[in-house]
């Protein structure tokens, strides 16, 4: 009986580290965005921006900037890392993100290369 409230236990603490604090993963991703992205204004209405090499996928909030805006901002990241060539590498689809208060709000991600 005591191997069953041990087991119990186990698996509790095991699915409770699997849950994400949403607040925590908000605020790792303020992190990395102002590295990406070191002025304020062109964080406004992002989610993420996750770079790879010399690509960088942006999820943002359609409600709150468009997508030519968001392609200015990373075009001007490009600039900054020296491959001033922008493409948009994979067609931007639409979901939903999860914010810091836990809610689901609806995003678009878009995958960008900096190489064209």
């Amino acid at each position: 009986m005591k191997l069953k409230y041990v087991a119990l236990a186990g698996m509790i603490a095991l699915v409770s580290a699997c849950n994400v604090d949403p607040q925590k993963a908000h605020d790792r991703r303020q992190v990395l965005m102002a590295k990406v992205f070191p002025n304020p204004a062109d964080r406004q209405g992002l989610h993420l921006a996750f770079p790879i090499d010399s690509g960088l996928q942006v999820v943002y909030f359609p409600n709150q900037v468009g997508q030519k805006a968001v392609d200015r901002r990373v075009a001007g990241h490009c600039q900054r890392i020296g491959a001033p060539t922008l493409k948009i590498s994979q067609a931007p689809t639409s979901g939903t993100s999860t914010i810091a208060s836990g809610q689901q709000v609806p995003s678009v991600t878009v995958w960008y290369d900096c190489d064209g």
